[in-house]
């Protein structure tokens, strides 16, 4: 695997990958339903009319080789993925909807309202799996401890 510096020096293309992303499921994408809007703001969602779930047959792919192959390698975009929040955008493969999976995208939009733009989220988001890994970055355990809705720890 390559170094830290590596993947750091990859940030300003992946920060325009994920706008490009996020701007697509904002244009193209649903609006929520009543019970997904209460569901966003359970976990913590500020604003969840802002959001926009668009489903596909797959999750969009970066284009540049390099980084293509850094968040490979990374584990940012394994082939089990079923969902993925970018800003106020969510995509949602097609089949994989759940309202598990929602929740835990939901999560991801908060953590990108908390960090106060999409710069310093993507920034924060992947240091984090770069120190930690994917499944063990502090984001990731997160987004699972408000998965399901009884489970969900008190704010």
């Amino acid at each position: 695997m390559k170094s830290i510096e590596h993947y750091r020096d990859l940030l300003p293309l992946a920060l325009d990958w994920v706008i490009e992303v996020e701007q697509n499921c904002l244009k193209n994408g649903r609006k929520l339903s009543e019970n997904e809007i209460q569901d966003a703001l359970s976990v913590g969602v500020l604003k969840p009319e802002n959001i926009r779930i668009l489903m596909v047959q797959s999750l969009a792919r970066p284009e540049h080789p390099a980084l293509l192959q850094a968040a490979t390698e990374t584990g940012l975009l394994g082939d089990s993925a079923a969902a993925r929040a970018m800003g106020y955008g969510i995509e949602v493969v097609v089949g994989f909807e759940s309202r598990r999976l929602l929740r835990h995208e939901f999560r991801h939009v908060y953590q990108f309202e908390q960090a106060g733009s999409l710069e310093l989220f993507i920034n924060a988001y992947v240091e984090s799996v770069l120190t930690c890994g994917y499944y063990d970055s502090a984001f990731e355990q997160d987004a699972r401890a408000h998965e399901n809705p009884r489970d969900t720890p008190k704010r």
